[in-house]
């Protein structure tokens, strides 16, 4: 029960995201697919900044539309007083973002809070960090990325944890300048909130509707998702925030039912196993004028006071776990206070108050009274099969679950030790160097690389596994576009993270013709503007054949101007992604000016000396932020987080479910053995050995595992197959891990069964026929 507590409040969390907004289920984010020229689609949780205001313009079933726009991973340095602190969540929204979304005000007012350029919303937690007790209306703070002040002009509380998105600081949409009419720039999220009423099925329409009136080259299909389902079904690209997974949350639901339902396999079973020790007791009663309703009524009763006993024991239990579990699962989930906690118990006490007990009070119920008291013994074959079959329904679920178990185990074990073509030991992301001028950047970079434990070093726009851009481009004679994603990079920095190159080279200073430029203002309609390093799969999909090296693609247009960029290189494929993605298109161009972070390999000697090194350097040149490092393979660790902790958790409730399995088995183990102690008495006073007492016990449950294991099999197979086809590089589930499975689970039962069938058979028989 306290199992299943726990399994509710992380359910009850994970479907309860966004809901918490007023007219939650009138708010949707308008997302889109991106649409190759070969009818392939990239779905991406972005938008056109433009597209908002054509929504309120021209659709008369939206109420308000506003936009959101992130800090896309980079860190602003906010001041005040003498305070300078790296804010990592600075993010921008339209003036009537309070109109569509509902956060708790302190103090401001939700519908003047954005209406200036100069304004900023802070959340309680950073009033506090900035201004203490203060009242932090009116106060200004000055801001790195928009180069002047901001007046806070509201307070609200913290944005709750079941939100999908999370932000510190808003500050007004205003601050971009006039970007309504660029709708080739995706770097926005919309959301709007529409009237009662509507059909989503038109309102998608009319949006297709709205973007094509508005944008000529038409190579996107947009789409609306409800508001409180971004966060369970939602798995787009550029999600605001790594989202939660409804399969992960069904698994658990069913995980935790097989846990109450094993728990009550056990008490069914003993219950009846020990129908003998009542059996005077019932003949009495019916002799003395009970009903067999009241009888019924007695034993449910039983089974319900001891159910209603176990449910506040439980959540004491549940109580004392919550620091674990949330350890685990990142949440804030609380027992004590949580409003639903008695009503879950109370409804689960007597659900299996009356399942559980249901069947016991039938069978016990039953017995006639003259048979009762003159000792003959009664008929429990019915009862004995019941028994029999329950302990293979628990086996089955609890071989079930170890099959998955090692299957999740392996997945993982691959995703971690998998060749992502890349060297990410080693290596870290210097993040912040944006505060750096240019020449600075360059004068730190060349510094450190001439440090004894710096092996190499590069600027880059992102850290590996973390972000990229996308562009629609296409090869030079060819109309046929795709989708490119592409990140910024400095010199040398294909080897800094050991990308093996295919064909030609990577960016280097003895190649300068390769930096990007912007072309030649009205220079010829044909330009060249610099380089483009490739892997092989955008080789593939362009169609480019070897050698690639040489071949030119189209990267944009200027009215009647092209601007080209040859393909320097091509490297082997490498995973920019989580394995839950197919390795798509990528490319790298060099554009100093967008290198915001250091990518650097380091010697495995003296690590600790050289990063207090690199700080040293960072200061020397007087860096606005302070010197922060992430190392790559961590970033690559976070991409499958949530698979880890899904690991963790599972595991840990296989665990649980074994036990109780376990538990139960030991019961009738012992059970079985005290029935039979005449009959071991006597085989042994005939020479039969130890082992030959323990297997004869034994056998009859190890019987009931194998027929479990069987029936496991194939439901373990189809489950696990099942959640494996998220991931586009996945393990073959081999036969071995039904054999181990099938030990694993022989071993356990045995164990459990061999601790009491030994002790039966070391017991002295004189002892047990003395009486006969």
């Amino acid at each position: 029960m306290a199992c299943s507590l726990l399994i509710f409040l992380f359910v009850k969390d994970e479907v309860s995201y966004d809901k918490y907004h007023n007219d939650a289920d009138r708010i949707y984010r308008v997302v889109k697919d991106f649409i190759n020229d070969d009818g392939s689609r990239i779905p991406d949780a972005t938008s056109p900044a433009p597209l908002a205001s054509a929504m309120q313009r021209e659709i008369p079933e939206v109420e308000a539309v506003t936009r959101l726009m992130p800090n896309w991973g980079a860190s602003w340095l906010v001041e005040y007083g003498d305070k300078k602190i790296p804010e990592q969540k600075y993010w921008r929204a339209d003036s009537n973002f309070f109109e569509v979304f509902t956060y708790s005000f302190i103090k401001g007012d939700p519908k003047t809070a954005l209406r200036d350029v100069s304004s900023v919303v802070v959340t309680e937690s950073v009033a506090k960090r900035y201004f203490g007790n203060e009242d932090p209306l009116g106060k200004t703070l000055k801001i790195s990325c928009c180069g002047g002040s901001l007046k806070v002009t509201a307070v609200i509380k913290d944005v709750p944890a079941n939100s999908h998105f999370h932000f510190d600081m808003l500050a007004s949409f205003r601050q971009l300048g006039n970007i309504d009419n660029n709708w080739d720039q995706y770097n926005y999220y919309t959301y709007a909130k529409i009237k009662s009423g509507t059909s989503i099925v038109d309102l998608t329409k009319k949006i297709q509707e709205t973007y094509k009136r508005n944008q000529d080259e038409n190579f996107s299909v947009f789409y609306v998702q409800p508001l409180a389902d971004i966060h369970l079904n939602s798995h787009l690209k550029w999600e605001l925030e790594p989202n939660g997974d409804k399969q992960y949350v069904k698994v658990f639901l069913i995980v935790g039912l097989f846990i109450l339902l094993i728990a009550a396999i056990n008490y069914i079973n003993l219950s009846t196993a020990k129908s003998s020790l009542r059996t005077k007791e019932v003949g009495v009663r019916k002799v003395s004028g009970a009903l067999r309703s009241s009888l019924i009524r007695q034993f449910l009763f039983e089974s319900l006071v001891i159910c209603f006993i176990s449910s506040l024991l439980a959540i004491v239990i549940a109580q004392l776990l919550t620091p674990v579990v949330n350890d685990i699962t990142l949440k804030q989930l609380s027992v004590i206070g949580e409003p639903l906690t008695m009503a879950f118990m109370i409804l689960v006490a007597l659900l299996i108050g009356l399942i559980a007990g249901f069947f016991p009070a039938l069978y016990l119920s039953s017995f006639k009274p003259i048979l009762v008291l003159k000792g003959l013994k009664l008929n429990e074959g019915g009862a004995l099969t019941l028994r029999k079959t329950l302990v293979v329904v628990q086996f089955t679920i609890s071989s079930v679950l170890i099959i998955g178990a090692l299957i999740i185990a392996q997945q993982m074990n691959f995703i971690q030790n998998a060749k992502l073509g890349i060297d990410k030991e080693q290596v870290i992301v210097l993040t912040g160097a944006g505060s750096m001028a240019l020449s600075d950047r360059s004068a730190y970079l060349n510094t450190i690389k001439q440090l004894p434990g710096v092996k190499e070093a590069a600027s880059g726009s992102f850290a590996m596994g973390e972000g990229f851009s996308t562009s629609r481009i296409n090869v030079k004679g060819s109309e046929k576009e795709i989708q490119l994603n592409f990140a910024s990079v400095g010199f040398d920095y294909t080897d800094v993270v050991g990308i093996e190159m295919k064909e030609g080279h990577g960016f280097s200073a003895k190649y300068p013709s390769d930096t990007m430029n912007n072309g030649i203002p009205n220079g010829p309609l044909e330009q060249n503007i610099g380089g483009i390093i490739i892997n092989e799969t955008a080789v593939k999909e362009f169609g480019l054949g070897s050698p690639a090296v040489g071949k030119q693609f189209r990267w944009r247009n200027d009215g009647d101007t092209s601007y080209y960029v040859n393909v320097i290189g091509v490297t082997k494929d490498f995973h920019f992604t989580s394995l839950r993605n197919e390795i798509k298109p990528f490319g790298f161009i060099c554009v100093p000016r967008n290198t915001f972070t250091f990518t650097v390999k380091l010697s495995a000697d003296n690590i600790k000396t050289t990063l207090a090194q690199l700080e040293k350097e960072w200061k020397h040149f007087r860096a606005r932020r302070d010197f922060s490092f992430v190392f790559l393979d961590d970033t690559f660790s976070n991409l499958y987080a949530s698979e880890s902790r899904f690991q963790k958790l599972f595991i840990s409730l296989v665990i649980l479910g074994i036990l109780i399995a376990c538990l139960g088995l030991l019961g009738l183990a012992t059970f079985s053995a005290q029935q039979r102690v005449k009959e071991i008495g006597v085989r042994k006073v005939l020479g039969a050995s130890v082992p030959h007492v323990v297997v004869l016990l034994s056998k009859d449950f190890l019987k009931l595992v194998v027929i479990a294991l069987i029936l496991a099999a194939p439901v373990a197979w189809y489950l696990a197959n099942e959640w494996l086809k998220d991931f586009a590089y996945r393990i073959s589930i081999e036969w071995w891990i039904f054999i181990v499975a099938a030990i694993i689970a022989i071993v356990i039962a045995f164990g459990t069964i061999s601790t009491q069938a030994i002790r039966a058979a070391i017991s002295n028989p004189v002892k047990s026929l003395r009486t006969e």
